[in-house]
């Protein structure tokens, strides 16, 4: 009718569209792969990677772009004000993807003030960075977990009552008015980052968007994560150590609709919003280790090959987010987990150099500490 606008109208005005775009950590796993998304998909935006090349990233990541016209790397810290100022003004950069972080929580238990160092502290470096160049940045894009959120307590009620119950939560989940409950140090590092943001939309005006991600998997992840670890030991005949009983629910997103999500925030997210990115498909840690079993044509042998591990010295049991929002911006994830899986196997078989064996030795053991 007259006045009304069509979906594909909205979409249209609504668009955001910067012209050079800053990607922090952007050799690392997800932002590996948003990064060859958007430079494929928009060769008139410019993208550059500034990344300090920590033991989880690889340039090689970067491969399928990097002869890109629309691309640049440039290798360094985010702690660096100096740095970041001489990036923004070099490339006239309007947008800041802000993917840069220490994620494995495993290591935070160990080593938690690396994290407030490089999460708290480099977060709050680029903020600072946005200020003495704000009337040139129009976007700041914060990328955070949903482990910020804290543990869903799971339900007593069993068979149709808990399934309702879960309906109910995914209905009265606000995403902007949810407490930060994070319970261990990596989730409390990305929780302060994302309070530091919320303080300079409101002292200082920053035209900020926060998403908050459920579990990424797929290719180009460095091994220290479930999925590419049990991948990495069953293609060495090792067992797949399986912390405590298994029994933590999560969900797994494959990284291409991941990317996906990411360029969605990018082009059509407002600022002052958080987005929720994930799948409501759950899970347990058991119920991937056999999976992946599975897909190798183990699953006959299945108790040959699984090792039950101490248990992190807090593991949450359960997270649950509603991902409404995004999908209202016409995003759905699209890889199914079994579908994934064979692809994630299938990319690290091919791509058996992309890291030498000094590089991962370590990450492949129960518990790894840096």
């Amino acid at each position: 009718s007259r006045g009304t606008m069509s979906s594909s109208q909205f979409a249209l005005s609504s668009q955001y569209t910067p012209k050079s775009v800053l990607i922090t950590g952007g050799a690392g796993f997800i932002a590996s792969n948003t990064t060859i998304r958007l430079v494929k998909n928009h060769p008139n935006t410019m993208f550059v990677v500034l990344d300090k090349m920590d033991y989880c990233a690889n340039i090689r990541n970067l491969d399928p772009v990097k002869e890109s016209k629309n691309f640049a790397f440039v290798k360094g810290d985010i702690l660096s004000a100096d740095l970041v100022n001489f990036v923004i003004k070099r490339y006239k950069i309007d947008t800041i993807y802000h993917f840069a972080a220490q994620t494995h929580v495993d290591n935070s238990f160990g080593n938690s003030l690396t994290f407030t160092k490089n999460n708290v502290l480099g977060t709050h470096t680029l903020l600072v960075c946005w200020r003495q160049n704000c009337k040139q940045i129009r976007r700041f894009i914060h990328v955070s977990t949903d482990e910020v959120y804290g543990e869903n307590k799971e339900h007593e009620e069993t068979g149709q009552k808990a399934a309702k119950q879960a309906s109910n939560d995914a209905v009265k989940f606000d995403e902007t008015k949810s407490m930060l409950l994070p319970t261990n140090p990596y989730a409390a590092s990305k929780a302060a980052a994302e309070l530091m943001i919320r303080a300079y939309m409101h002292s200082y005006k920053l035209p900020a968007i926060i998403t908050r991600g459920n579990n990424v998997y797929g290719p180009r992840q460095y091994p220290e994560k479930l999925i590419p670890k049990f991948i990495f030991r069953l293609e060495r005949k090792m067992k797949l150590c399986v912390h405590g009983k298994g029994t933590p629910r999560r969900s797994y997103l494959y990284v291409e609709d991941a990317a996906e999500a990411y360029e969605k925030v990018l082009f059509f997210g407002k600022t002052g919003q958080v987005y929720n990115v994930g799948t409501k498909d759950e899970i347990s840690v058991l119920g991937v280790t056999k999976a992946i079993i599975k897909a190798f044509g183990l699953e006959k042998e299945e108790e040959k090959w699984i090792e039950f591990v101490a248990d992190r010295h807090f593991n949450d049991q359960r997270y649950y987010i509603s991902t409404d929002k995004l999908e209202e911006m016409g995003w759905k994830p699209k890889v199914t987990f079994e579908e994934g899986i064979k692809k994630t196997i299938d990319w690290y078989r091919k791509n058996r150099n992309h890291w030498e064996d000094t590089e991962i030795s370590g990450a492949l053991v129960p518990h790894p500490r840096r």
